[in-house]
């Protein structure tokens, strides 16, 4: 197969030009474009830097791309800047040029001896990042929810002086310059995709300071902030040591995994099996109903199975492929006979992991997902599918984590007589499950059909995947080929993935923010938003609001607080548009000259006077206010030394906060919002809401 060579440390493998293709889209590969003999060399630029895009004004603006070795590159602009310099001996080539105060439309033009390229409609404003996880990824048509506001920022959104580029998902096992992305208008349906957070920030922004503004966004649901912070930072974190030293053997058996799947058509799959458990909100089941398998011959019981493999029933089917990592779907076949068909029959199936088809001479008599795959159900065979003699029965079985099995089988007979079908069943493998590997869209798994014959499955190495949550994956593939790219500052809506690990976050998130700092070689602003109460995060939620609290210790950070308009019940609160807006208020204030109060109370100091913990705050504004939750309570606790918390009662004083209960007689430690549903008591008179805390 004609294919080019991959060169990784201690490694070289050829690769099949399908995923040569794909390695080079996803960036997993940085390449020299040299064109054929006698062409010329094309100029290439990010998608940065292409029609509607959005400059930050008054700066040295970063311009870069790729073009023939050591040849001039000019860059004109149509409000009076230039600069040039040289490509070096890839051909690429990096350079500034001086941006005026905020104004446009514009055009630039970048000329080498070979060809230019103009860039038109190009604004002059206030750049800005916006990333994280799937708060911050979810836009006005979001998969599992959508933003409260959608239907009418759609229909009235007329802004094209704000503009945004949203990187596409990608992964890449180094740092890569190529993504792909293009800049929008927010006019009408145009911000549909839009990430709602970074919307809403940008308008208020716009509205506030009448200047253009661009986003740049990066974004992927169910992320950790190990995959957005660079290898080198990690490797300072003295708690990533053995993490980072098995990163080289995970990306060559990676590429082994990935070069065998390449080779197979893929579709990808309507969701992670496991959502069809929490129901159709999640689960897309009708989409699975109508999923191409490409196995429709080896259910049609003319299909020759005689060659097949035998497999044990009722049993597990994790070993089909000869490793014990299979995810995928299997068909299995057994022929039954009858002597006389006198009515209809029932198929009876126990627990199968973890979607059937059911198939009775080739006809399909039911499907079961979800749950129900789990407890044994019954499927009526019609009298007129049934002849006398032998019969077919056919079931395809989708597995997608965990141990895949299949219970007991049995026959029903119109008069009730039950058969077990136990025993040996033949079995033939057509399709895997693994990761996306071009276009990565929710859930990112796609099934390989192995829809061909004469397939060496001791050829398929054990299943090893480079997913977006391995260490800088998205740092390499997302936020690096934006670099240095020049922005205002960044906002930051993730956390929910790293509950578990808090006290890594506490090290770990400041060390990001820094990261992203040093690699642009400018300390900007960098806002976050605390993640907001959810009942599931198995009661340690408080404990990551505390570590992103902490974080403020970081020069020119703000954070906003949403106690208030979180969802227990749903970890993507709808209420976007109150995020956005406090987040544009951070900025307004700190970079743009605001006056208003802009952040929540936050924890200073605390001391015990008598019985009582007086506890003072920073951010306090024209005064703080105290409101009962839903439940009549404060949600504050007060505790002794021993430190066992009780619920406190609570009085402002002086614009400090007196916290007691009778059951302390001398408290030490006090805690506000503590759990994982906590909700916001306490407010400053701008009504924005105080951080949870504890001095324990």
């Amino acid at each position: 197969m004609e294919g080019f060579w991959y060169i990784y440390p201690s490694t070289i493998f050829a690769l099949p030009m399908k995923y040569f293709l794909f390695l080079l889209t996803s960036s997993a590969l940085i390449a020299c474009n040299q064109g054929p003999s006698g062409h010329a060399h094309l100029l290439s630029l990010s998608p940065l830097f292409t029609d509607g895009m959005v400059l930050q004004q008054q700066t040295e603006a970063a311009f870069w791309g790729e073009t023939a070795p050591h040849e001039t590159i000019a860059i004109t602009s149509s409000w009076g800047a230039k600069a040039s310099t040289k490509t070096d001996e890839s051909g690429t080539w990096k350079t500034t040029l001086e941006t005026p105060k905020a104004g446009g439309p514009y055009e630039v033009t970048i000329s080498t001896p070979s060809g230019s390229k103009t860039i038109k409609d190009v604004l002059i404003g206030e750049v800005w990042l916006a990333a994280g996880q799937s708060n911050m990824e979810m836009d006005f048509a979001y998969c599992c929810n959508t933003t409260d506001h959608a239907e009418a920022e759609i229909a009235t959104a007329n802004y094209p002086h704000i503009r945004m580029l949203t990187v596409e998902k990608q992964l890449s096992k180094a740092p890569t310059k190529a993504f792909k992305g293009q800049w929008k208008k927010a006019v009408g349906d145009e911000i549909t995709n839009f990430s709602a957070v970074a919307y809403f920030y940008a308008k208020k922004l716009h509205q506030e300071l009448n200047v253009p503004i661009g986003i740049i966004h990066a974004s992927w649901g169910g992320t950790d902030a190990e995959a957005w912070t660079s290898r080198e930072k990690l490797a300072t974190l003295d708690y990533y040591d053995e993490a980072l030293a098995g990163y080289d053997s995970l990306v060559v058996a990676a590429n082994q995994s990935e070069a065998w799947f390449s080779q197979f058509d893929s579709e990808p799959l309507p969701s992670v099996v496991w959502y069809l458990y929490l129901g159709k909100y999640f689960g897309f089941p009708e989409k699975w109903k109508t999923l191409s398998f490409k196995d429709e011959a080896f259910i049609d019981p003319a299909y020759d199975a005689q060659h097949w493999k035998t497999l044990m029933l009722p049993g597990t089917f994790d070993h089909v492929v000869g490793t014990q990592d299979f995810d995928g779907v299997i068909v299995v076949r057994k022929a039954f006979q009858l002597t006389e068909v006198g009515g209809d029959y029932q198929l009876e199936l126990g627990p199968i992991s973890h979607i059937d088809f059911t198939f009775v001479n080739g006809q399909q008599i039911g499907i079961t997902m979800g749950k129900p795959s789990a407890a044994t159900k019954q499927y009526t065979i019609p009298s007129s599918l049934l002849k006398v003699g032998e019969n077919a029965l056919a079931i395809r079985v989708l597995n997608n984590y965990g141990e895949g099995s299949i219970g007991n089988i049995h026959l029903i007979s119109s008069n009730g007589e039950k058969t077990s079908l136990a025993g040996e069943w033949k079995y033939r493998v057509s399709g895997e499950i693994y990761q996306q590997m071009n276009a990565y869209t929710f859930p990112y798994n796609a099934l390989y059909a192995y829809d061909t014959e004469g397939i060496d499955f001791s050829q398929r190495p054990p299943k090893h995947t480079f997913h977006q949550n391995v260490k800088s994956a998205l740092f390499n593939g997302m936020i690096y080929p934006i670099i240095p790219y020049a922005i205002k500052g960044a906002i930051w809506y993730q956390g929910e993935n790293n509950v578990s690990r808090y006290q890594e976050y506490e090290q770990l998130f400041p060390a990001m923010i820094a990261d992203w700092r040093e690699q642009w070689g400018k300390e900007f602003p960098f806002y976050f938003v605390q993640i907001a109460p959810y009942g599931r995060y198995g009661g340690i939620s408080a404990h990551l609001r505390d570590a992103q609290r902490k974080a403020l210790a970081t020069p020119k950070t703000g954070m906003v607080v949403t106690l208030d308009i979180g969802d227990p019940q749903d970890v993507h609160p709808s209420n976007k548009h109150d995020v956005g807006y406090r987040l544009a208020g951070l900025a307004l204030v700190d970079n743009y000259g605001g006056k208003a109060e802009a952040s929540g109370p936050l924890y200073k100091a605390h001391q015990t006077v008598g019985n009582k913990v007086i506890v003072e705050f920073d951010h306090v504004g024209a005064g703080l206010l105290l409101k009962a939750n839903q439940a009549g309570k404060w949600d504050f606790e007060v505790a002794g030394a021993d430190s066992i918390f009780v619920e406190a009662e609570v009085q402002i004083v002086d614009d400090r906060v007196a916290v007691y209960s009778t059951l302390v007689a001398r408290p030490v430690h006090v805690r506000y919002a503590w759990s994982d549903t906590a909700s916001a008591t306490l407010f400053n008179q701008e009504g924005l809401p105080a951080s949870s805390f504890s001095t324990n």
